[in-house]
C-alpha cells in the first residue's frame, strides 16, 4: 500500500511536468530549496498544507488533482 505522503508528492510532480516547470523553477516560486520539492516529490517528507495550495495556486491545479483517492491509497 502506498502511503498518502508518497501519492501526493507524486501528484506533484506530474503537475509540474505538466506546466513544463523544472523543480528549481518551481522551488523559486515557493521560496524554497530545489532539495525540499524533490523530497517532497519523492515522498521523503511530508509537505504543509500551507504548501499545498500554495503549489495548487502556481500550478493551476485542484485538491483533487493532488490528493489521492481513498481507493488509490489502498491499492
Amino acid at each position: 500500500m502506498r502511503s498518502v505522503i508518497e501519492i501526493i508528492g507524486k501528484n506533484i510532480k506530474l503537475a509540474r511536468v505538466k506546466k513544463e516547470w523544472s523543480q528549481a523553477e518551481l522551488a523559486h516560486n515557493l521560496n524554497v530549496e530545489q532539495s525540499y520539492i524533490s523530497r517532497v516529490e519523492t515522498g521523503s517528507i511530508a509537505i504543509s498544507c500551507e504548501k499545498v495550495y500554495e503549489i495548487m495556486v502556481l500550478l493551476n491545479c485542484e485538491a483533487n488533482d493532488l490528493f489521492p483517492s481513498v481507493s488509490q491509497i489502498k491499492k
